[in-house]
């Protein structure tokens, strides 16, 4: 028997991001074992029903976003109108929170908890009272990392109904092919077979300027492939220091020209320095692409990805000298480079893949709905 599930989000692809690219990949390992509806924010005001990839998707009208946050004023009536045997919500979310709070739609609540509120701490505190009792709601919770549930003070009051789905990525994005191979190739040729990859939102706590600091004292070429407010600060930042030489920024890429980056490095990069950093899906992508990994020592899904000498290195963060350590010895050793990139891909392939995702969670909705 199928039963129906409705899939509350931000938005929806094609629009890009890490909490899209999850829902997106959700959706699509469980679009044909269940009544499957979407329901996220448009980018304009008008509320617009369409199929896309074979998922019925409603994208609310909004009216702007404040603190990060679309305002679709619809959204409670429509929760209610497409609600299921399963509600599952994406948060951080608070418009679907409040939404949810004020509809009261029938079906069972579950939660995909991505990562607490870290940044607006004012508006953070007022709105944790209703978070709480949102949560208080839900039947389950579902958590990326072990690492997580522990440091969020949030999480620790509802242990007894968090489950563990750690996020999949589609491996199929990140195979070999002659293509990506030959623009990997014209990379190298470029700029060395010494390369240092970072890719991300370029904000405070993606830590990129310790990244940049750090490249003083790394023998190598560091790419830097991500936009944002940050842009044009680290783009100063790189000529005050004289580095134009050996880092490239770049911030706009093609989708192939993201794996080929990720396929012609010799070591994949993310210094983050806050819990904002929830995960790092990015990480999994490097390792996909059979790459080693140096990260920062986060209590968040950060170290649980990508393993300490198993996977990558990990260090402190905020700490330029310890990242620039580390890189050299994978730099400096390719053997140990190419040793930690295998065990990252086989890593991916055991415990991070999409439809392992999507298997847990249609496990876990069916459990609820029996």
């Amino acid at each position: 028997m199928k039963f129906s599930v409705l899939q509350v989000g931000k938005y929806y692809h094609p629009y890009r991001g890490g909490m899209e690219t999850y829902l997106l990949d959700l959706c699509q390992g469980l679009k044909d074992r269940t009544d499957l509806r979407v329901l996220v924010s448009n980018t304009s005001r008008r509320t617009v029903r369409e199929e896309v990839d074979e998922v019925d998707v409603v994208r609310a009208g909004s009216l702007g976003r404040i603190f990060s946050t679309p305002i679709s004023p619809s959204f409670p009536r429509l929760l209610k109108e497409l609600a299921g045997d399963i509600v599952t919500v994406h948060h951080p979310n608070p418009l679907a929170t409040l939404a949810y709070l004020k509809a009261r739609p029938r079906g069972k609540l579950t939660v995909v908890y991505q990562s607490d509120i870290v940044k607006q701490k004012i508006t953070g505190t007022i709105y944790r009272p209703l978070l709480l009792k949102f949560l208080k709601q839900a039947e389950k919770i579902v958590v990326a990392s072990p690492r997580y549930l522990l440091g969020s003070p949030v999480l620790r009051r509802f242990r007894e109904k968090c489950v563990l789905i750690p996020i999949g990525i589609d491996l199929d994005l990140f195979r070999e092919t002659e293509e990506i191979d030959r623009v990997a190739v014209r990379i190298r040729e470029r700029l060395g077979n010494r390369i240092v990859l970072f890719i991300g939102r370029l904000t405070q706590y993606k830590g990129a300027e310790y990244l940049v600091k750090a490249m003083e004292e790394v023998d190598g070429h560091l790419v830097m492939i991500g936009s944002g407010k940050g842009f044009d600060a680290l783009k100063m930042m790189v000529v005050s220091h004289g580095l134009e030489e050996r880092i490239s920024l770049l911030s706009d890429v093609s989708p192939l020209d993201l794996r080929a980056h990720l396929r012609a490095c010799s070591v994949f990069c993310l210094p983050s320095i806050s819990r904002n950093e929830a995960f790092g899906i990015v990480q999994l992508e490097a390792m996909a692409s059979s790459r080693p990994v140096v990260s920062t020592r986060l209590d968040t899904g950060v170290t649980y990805a990508n393993l300490d000498g198993v996977t990558g290195l990990v260090v402190p963060p905020r700490d330029s000298p310890a990242l620039a350590r580390a890189l050299n010895r994978i730099l400096d050793n390719p053997a140990l480079g190419e040793e930690l990139g295998r065990r990252g891909r086989r890593r991916v392939e055991e415990e991070f893949t999409k439809e392992k995702m999507a298997e847990k969670t249609f496990q876990m909705y069916r459990e609820l709905v029996e």
